[in-house]
């Protein structure tokens, strides 16, 4: 039996997609009989951890003094590294804090093989962020870290192609997130939100569901709707997500300046049936995003029949030749042209790019097949079989 250790600074709810994809990841891989452990660490403050059936999750608790300085707990490291005493490879998530660092110490001391999967915390756009902080830790240990990497795995060829940008020559393997297929007939109806924001009531929706940070594009889908507002009378903005710091406070002052108080709902982090009702109820998934590795938002829009607007800074570059969506250039035209173009279909054909969209997902993307695709490749990794053709790199 394989036996896996993930690692992840946080799988709580208000840190972002890889909190839900990872913990998706490990759970597949355990139901296809991986032995599979994940290590992280607690931030009750961001919400309550995602849940990973048939994985042993160790989750270490962080100090006052440890979350200020990125994840530093040498508790959490010699939880880590009991943890990852018995295991075949480590399989570590992200980028620039230390539990990254502790993932690969905890490979070096087991002498077992060490994959990175960036997170997208290597795209232009996120080296760019905070970028004294990153050369600190750069010089510190993530130089080293990628170094000691036997295998990147990327969500997608973009983030290769950054990984390839800096000088790394390790294979990499190019396999996407997973996604959930919904049973639609069980999903909640528009009254569950309609109930807690009367304005939406009678109102179709363009719904944006993601984290609110600069880096999803969230200013310029604000002013392309002080745009298009009038024209579509019928529409309203739905902007869903946890704030990151008080950049859902800019926001709003952003909607108050541009008089759309009546057009834009706020509706914070959904969760469980608000979540499903969100999806499941909108006409319309926007996500302008400046840089995404992968985007599991527009993966979970698909799969609730939601026909999808993203810009070209995400790898959803088959959204066009499948009929599903809009794939624009990352500016404030190109969107307003997308949306304008896509708000003024019919109810019907909206509905049935987003059927085209669902099928897709079912067919690529379901959480079984990508953990055969990962749990192929460490096999690979350990020594066994052929290259798988998801592969590249020497």
């Amino acid at each position: 039996m394989l036996r896996v250790c993930h690692v992840i600074a946080s799988i709580n709810a208000r840190t972002g997609g890889p909190a839900v994809s990872v913990t998706r990841l490990a759970a597949a891989e355990a139901k296809l009989g991986a032995s599979c452990s994940l290590w992280t660490q607690e931030y009750p403050d961001l919400g309550s951890p995602e849940s990973a059936p048939r994985v042993r999750i160790v989750s270490s608790k962080t100090s006052a003094f440890s979350r200020r300085l990125r994840g530093l707990s040498l508790k959490g490291r010699s939880d880590l590294f009991e943890l990852g005493a018995e295991v075949d490879l480590v399989h570590n998530h992200g980028l620039w804090m230390f539990p990254n660092l502790y993932a690969r110490q905890a490979a070096e001391r087991r002498g077992v093989p060490l994959v990175i999967s960036p997170r997208g915390m290597l795209e232009s756009w996120a080296l760019r962020r905070s970028r004294w902080k990153k050369r600190l830790a750069w010089q510190a240990f993530e130089r080293g870290n990628l170094r000691r990497a036997a295998l990147f795995h990327a969500t997608a060829p973009t983030e290769a192609m950054a990984i390839r940008q800096l000088g790394f020559k390790q294979p990499i393997a190019v396999v996407g997130n997973g996604v959930e297929i919904p049973d639609l007939r069980a999903a909640p109806g528009r009254e569950l939100i309609v109930r807690r924001f009367p304005e939406l009531g009678g109102k179709r929706w363009l719904l944006f569901l993601s984290r609110l940070h600069p880096v999803k594009g969230i200013e310029e889908l604000i002013h392309c709707w002080s745009q298009l507002h009038r024209q579509f009378s019928d529409w309203h903005l739905i902007i869903a997500g946890p704030s990151f710091g008080d950049y859902g406070s800019d926001l709003k002052d952003l909607v108050r300046a541009n008089d759309l108080e009546h057009r834009v709902t706020f509706t914070g982090m959904l969760e469980n049936d608000l979540r499903e009702a969100a999806l499941a109820n909108a006409d319309l998934f926007v996500l302008p995003s400046h840089s995404e590795s992968f985007g599991l938002a527009v993966a979970e829009a698909f799969a609730f029949g939601v026909p999808v607007v993203t810009t070209r800074k995400t790898p959803w570059s088959e959204i066009v030749g499948r009929r599903c969506g809009w794939w624009v250039d990352d500016n404030a035209k190109s969107l307003g042209v997308a949306l304008t173009e896509a708000m003024s279909l019919e109810p019907g054909m909206l509905k049935e790019m987003g059927t085209r969209g669902r099928d897709w997902m079912t067919a690529d993307y379901s959480w079984d097949q990508i953990a055969r695709r990962l749990l192929e490749t460490y096999n690979w990794v350990l020594g066994g079989g052929e290259r798988p053709e998801w592969v590249t790199g020497s």
